[in-house]
């Protein structure tokens, strides 16, 4: 019988290999800033700064519940907290990914990117002071932003960095396509994060730890590039490498010097991460017909009196459906009538959950009612919530004008809510202050001061997440009416004489 994680099926979609456009920014090269600003150690003590880590984290935890209206997570309970952990997922929403992995665990981790990320003037101090190790890709040299011998002593030092970090029992976020994208499947994987992965199990082996849990990570969104999206983070089975660590190499590296895992290592692993990481994502020939699915399984699971309640139900729904499809479990003969209803449900700006096995579903009430006060609950909170609008409409322009891609317009939402504490909030919260000590306590102005803006900051935080609340509440009444609209037209009828086929072939 056909397993529900879908690791027996056959992956049918075709290779998926866009040419994806370089950004301005990665062309711009600060060959002094990698040569001499970067923390690297080859000691296996992280070389960041374990406060600018305790710090950083709590801002993105800012963004963690300001970008996401539910997040869920699975699996991280079987990581090893005394193991090094490399964890390996697709990359679709910029850096949104690797912080979404960051929140939903416990591990101190050593962060690789593109060498701009590291050297720009807000992001880059942060990363540096937390560790971040750039690498220079091979797009780099081929386009001249680089030569091959800079890029080679950068990139050795970083992954001979990354290596011990992870052997010393901290954890390593990568992105095995090696950039960000918007498509509903893997691009190829590069050869970097297995030479990553293996010669951390090398440092972890010639210093006597244990091996690294190689874990693959599914990253589910709802829609990636969207403000208050579902977020749900899916750590999967470990990876074994413990076949495929090279003695040679565990030699080389404790001497301190990094060598290169045989090619033949190199490229089983990265089948063994293709095959873990392919089924874990959404691994569709485009988002119409992953959507599909999610129509076939919100109607059989309804059927079956057990609806979709959370986002990471409906992920292992669609990918069961997914899976008894390609294994003919499933008859593709209802994808047609699931393409139709999706399509009707995208034009009228719903999504699969507005339907269930009787149609179209009946509106509610209390959504209404939801709605009201949740409308006034914004209002209430805008004496506190205002002070979120300039850095939000900055970062609106920038996701919208970067050439960056569309995976980029959540991480410009990521860091308006993450830095804002720092950049912004203190454009108010120090005058108010100022006024405050002013007007009842001028002998104590400079004490004060600082004291009341740390003091408005939380009360910033928490007006902000109940006017996002009511900003949730007021969005379900838009779907709720845009609901109503289609189960009051024509297409009603049909949308039900296709959850009748669909039906009919479920049985």
């Amino acid at each position: 019988m056909q397993s529900p994680s879908g690791q027996d099926v056959e992956r049918t979609s075709a290779p998926y290999a866009p040419d994806v456009e370089t950004s301005a920014s990665s062309r711009r090269l600060n060959r002094n800033a990698l040569l001499k600003k970067i923390r690297w150690r080859h000691d296996g003590i992280h070389p960041g700064s374990q406060f600018a880590w305790k710090i950083l984290r709590s801002m993105l935890r800012l963004s963690w519940y300001t970008q996401f209206r539910t997040r869920e997570q699975s699996g991280y309970e079987s990581v090893e907290e005394d193991r090094g952990l490399v964890a390996l997922a697709w990359h679709t929403a910029g850096l949104v990914d690797p912080m979404a992995i960051v929140q939903s665990s416990k591990k101190r981790y050593i962060m690789v990117g593109r060498h701009d990320l590291m050297t720009r003037p807000i992001l880059g101090r942060w990363a540096r002071a937390i560790g971040s190790q750039p690498v220079l890709r091979q797009r780099e040299i081929d386009e001249g932003t680089t030569d091959a011998d800079f890029a080679k002593h950068i990139n050795e030092r970083s992954l001979l960095t990354v290596a011990h970090t992870i052997a010393g029992g901290n954890g390593c976020v990568i992105m095995p396509e090696g950039t960000s994208q918007v498509e509903p499947r893997m691009m190829p994987l590069r050869s970097g994060p297995m030479r990553i992965a293996l010669n951390a199990a090398a440092a972890a082996q010639s210093s006597g730890n244990k091996l690294p849990s190689i874990r693959p990570v599914g990253l589910h969104f709802r829609t990636a590039w969207e403000f208050r999206t579902d977020c749900y983070v899916e750590y999967g089975d470990e990876i074994q490498i413990t076949d495929l660590v090279d003695e040679s190499v565990v030699s080389s590296l404790m001497d301190g010097k990094w060598a290169e895992p045989s090619r033949d290592n190199v490229n089983e692993l990265r089948n063994r991460i293709k095959d873990s990481l392919d089924m874990m994502t959404p691994d569709a020939d485009n988002w119409e017909e992953f959507h599909s699915w999610s129509v076939i399984s919100h109607i059989e699971k309804s059927s079956q009196s057990e609806p979709h309640k959370k986002w990471k139900d409906e992920v292992h729904g669609i990918r069961s459906v997914r899976d008894r499809i390609r294994s003919g479990e499933l008859s593709n003969e209802m994808m047609a009538p699931a393409g139709r209803i999706e399509k009707e449900l995208r034009l009228k700006n719903l999504d699969p959950r507005s339907i269930d096995h009787n149609g179209i579903k009946k509106g509610n009430t209390i959504t209404l009612f939801k709605g009201i006060f949740g409308l006034l609950m914004m209002i209430s909170m805008l004496p506190l919530s205002i002070m979120t609008l300039p850095q939000a409409i900055v970062a609106w322009w920038l996701g919208n004008n970067s050439d960056e891609g569309l995976d980029a317009r959540s991480t410009f939402h990521m860091m308006a809510a993450t830095f804002s504490p720092l950049i912004i909030w203190p454009f108010f919260t120090i005058p108010i202050g100022i006024w405050f000590s002013l007007c009842y306590f001028p002998d104590y102005v400079f004490v004060l001061t600082p004291l009341i803006g740390l003091f408005l900051m939380p009360f910033m935080h928490m007006a902000n997440m109940l006017f996002l609340i009511g900003y949730d509440a007021v969005c379900d009444v838009v779907e709720s009416f845009n609901r109503r609209q289609l189960r009051s037209s024509k297409l009603s009828e049909i949308i039900c004489e296709d959850i009748s086929s669909i039906l009919a072939l479920l049985k």
